[in-house]
């Protein structure tokens, strides 16, 4: 028997002004998986989000969780609906369980059914020795695992994330994946935006791949690469301490427009149309006095935009 859609958006537009931020884009989120959104800045990611979250409305098109509609019934839809936006919304001055319990209330929820709710999700986040403990004494990954918890303390049966781990060192964001991997196994839908091809690659079932607003491609992650769907070289790296601004400035003048370097908190990313100008490349990071700790070439990446694949993988999003 097919696994339940949570989420289902059917030829979606949302309009900004006179230009489509998502332009036609139909997806699928079943129970029990984890999609990820990639894409560069702009792609409508976020707008996606939104539109499945019912915080914006489209202009076509329909967007359905567990097959309740927005604009039939917003308490019910809500209801089915987690969403972690990129900034934390908390209040630091509360505690964590105070967080979750007024966040709680909002929901409708009251009494012992609230208080075993919170409970319960801040030992799904790994928080729950931490239950009374003021958010401003947090770190950035428990803010974000905290952010994640009340976003669950419904049960909804759809969880949407929007880039999650944004400014996360490597074990946060780590320790993250790991609780939505569980948040699947225990048959919730997760959607996540992200533009770090390592975490879509390795951390998501399926990946749908956007390009100005429109789904240029959707599969298994292995599916994409077999496909063809490879292009550049990539190289990810952790960083001793992040390089000044005018370091990295002056590195992406030499680099040049064919080489991308990316630096997000400690964590780098070197992509180059080839091999050897990957190996060029590198070398002028460390020459710059860049310091690795670690990095890694994947044998296979996403990392080109996949607009080339749209005809190969117009169906691979059907439900």
């Amino acid at each position: 028997m097919p696994t339940p859609v949570a989420l289902s958006l059917v030829n979606v537009r949302v309009r900004y002004g006179d230009r489509f931020a998502v332009d036609g884009v139909s997806l699928h989120v079943r129970r029990g998986e984890i999609v990820g959104l990639l894409g560069p800045n702009g792609s409508g990611k976020s707008t996606t989000l939104c539109a499945a979250a019912g915080v914006l409305d489209v202009c076509e098109g329909s967007v359905a969780v567990e097959g309740v509609y927005h604009a039939d019934d917003p308490h019910a839809f809500a209801m089915r609906v987690g969403f972690v936006p990129q900034d934390c919304a908390l209040y630091e001055e509360l505690t964590a369980a105070e967080n979750l319990s007024f966040f709680g209330k909002l929901y409708g929820l009251t009494g012992a059914d609230l208080r075993r709710r919170v409970v319960r999700v801040l030992g799904r986040v790994q928080l729950g020795d931490r239950a009374d403990q003021r958010v401003a004494t947090f770190s950035g990954g428990m803010r974000q695992r905290l952010n994640l918890a009340v976003a669950l303390v419904h049960d909804p049966a759809l969880l949407l994330l929007d880039e999650p781990t944004a400014a996360l060192d490597p074990a946060s964001r780590d320790a993250l994946f790991a609780d939505l991997g569980r948040l699947r196994d225990d048959g919730h839908a997760v959607l996540l935006s992200t533009h770090h091809l390592d975490e879509a690659e390795l951390g998501c079932d399926r990946i749908a791949v956007l390009d100005r607003g429109q789904l240029v491609a959707c599969g298994r992650p292995t599916d994409l690469l077999r496909c063809g769907t490879v292009g550049r070289q990539v190289l990810y790296g952790h960083v001793r301490s992040r390089p000044a601004g005018f370091v990295l400035k002056a590195l992406k003048q030499r680099l040049g427009a064919e080489v991308e370097l990316e630096v997000t908190g400690r964590r780098l990313r070197l992509s180059a149309p080839t091999s050897e100008e990957l190996g060029v490349a590198l070398a002028a990071v460390l020459a710059e006095g860049v310091e690795l700790e670690t990095f890694r070439t994947p044998a296979g990446t996403l990392d080109r935009t996949l607009r080339e694949a749209a005809p190969e993988h117009s169906g691979a999003n059907a439900p």
